[in-house]
């Protein structure tokens, strides 16, 4: 039995990958004068499932191209123990923990870069996570993504491929995300369950009889 799951916003508060951009430029990484700006506009393409993940991936890993992969590691492995451990949703963390006291694998499948969410599902104590693909050149980051995009229809591509590799099919499957985005998978596996989910998917999942989960609200 497997349980799959989203990262952002199901498990951490927060998108990742735009809170690496933000990490960079406070760093003092990313001084690309419009960044803020097209990171903003970027995220709210995603939010309208209008985004053209290419586009994004290559400004968000622009600043970094050129670093090799320990360089790259840690600064990483900082940005998770500043940015990420903060975050860790209380009610994802409960169903991973079921789960994983089933004796159910657990993974994450994301569309955000593999380059973080590796490191973050380590974090979580998730034995594995799958993200958009990076490519290197000489073991120095090349800034642009490989085939594996993980993205709308692509994270049911992303799943049956990481199920053929492993040559198993596990049943039930669940998977768990805030995301309607993430609709094509959901009506893919055994069991979708909705996680904080945007209006879209709450919708959906309200039409569907779906499991709902929210988070309490940070406290301010």
């Amino acid at each position: 039995m497997l349980a799959v799951f989203d990262l952002d916003e199901t498990l951490i508060r927060g998108d990742s990958s735009q809170l690496f951009t933000y990490f960079l430029r406070h760093q003092g990484i990313d001084t690309t004068a419009d960044a803020e700006a097209r990171d903003e506009a970027f995220m709210a393409a995603y939010h309208a499932g209008e985004m053209d993940l290419q586009d994004y991936m290559e400004f968000s890993l622009a600043p970094l191209r050129g670093w090799s992969r320990a360089q790259l590691e840690d600064l990483v492995s900082q940005f998770v123990e500043q940015e990420i451990a903060p975050r860790v949703l209380p009610v994802g963390r409960s169903k991973v923990e079921w789960h994983k006291a089933q004796g159910h694998e657990v993974l994450i499948i994301s569309a955000t870069g593999e380059h973080l969410v590796q490191p973050i599902a380590r974090h979580l104590g998730i034995g594995e996570g799958i993200g958009v693909q990076v490519q290197w050149q000489q073991d120095n980051l090349a800034g642009t993504i490989g085939p594996r995009r993980p993205f709308r229809d692509g994270k049911v591509t992303a799943l049956d491929q990481w199920l053929a590799r492993r040559d198993i099919a596990p049943q039930p499957v669940w998977f768990y995300s805030d995301s309607h985005n993430d609709l094509p998978l959901l009506n893919h596996v055994d069991h979708p369950v909705a996680v904080n989910p945007d209006p879209v998917l709450r919708a959906h999942a309200q039409a569907h009889d779906w499991p709902i989960y929210m988070d309490e609200p940070a406290p301010l």
